[in-house]
C-alpha cells in the first residue's frame, strides 16, 4: 500500500491485442459485402439465362428437368 509520500509505481502498459482500426474494418467489410452481393446476383442471373435458348440447343438438354414446359404433358407457356 502506498503512503502519501511515496510516488505510485506505474505498471508498463501492454498493447491491447484487440485494438482495431475501425475505419479499415468498415472498409474491408463493405468491400467484401459488395463483392458477395454482386456474385450472388451474377449466380442468380446465370441460372435464369442458362435455359432461355431453343429446346434443341445442347446447353438446355442438361436442364430440361428444371423447366416446367419440358415436363411430359406440356404445361409450358
Amino acid at each position: 500500500m502506498a503512503t502519501p509520500t511515496q510516488a505510485p509505481t506505474t505498471v508498463p502498459q501492454e498493447p491491447d491485442p484487440f485494438f482495431y482500426d475501425y475505419a479499415t474494418v468498415q472498409t474491408v467489410g463493405m468491400t467484401l459485402a459488395t463483392i458477395l452481393f454482386l456474385l450472388g446476383i451474377l449466380i442468380i442471373i446465370s441460372k435464369k439465362v442458362k435455359c432461355r435458348k431453343a429446346d434443341s440447343s445442347p446447353t438446355c438438354k442438361s436442364c430440361k428437368s428444371e423447366l416446367p414446359s419440358s415436363a411430359p404433358g406440356g404445361g409450358g407457356v
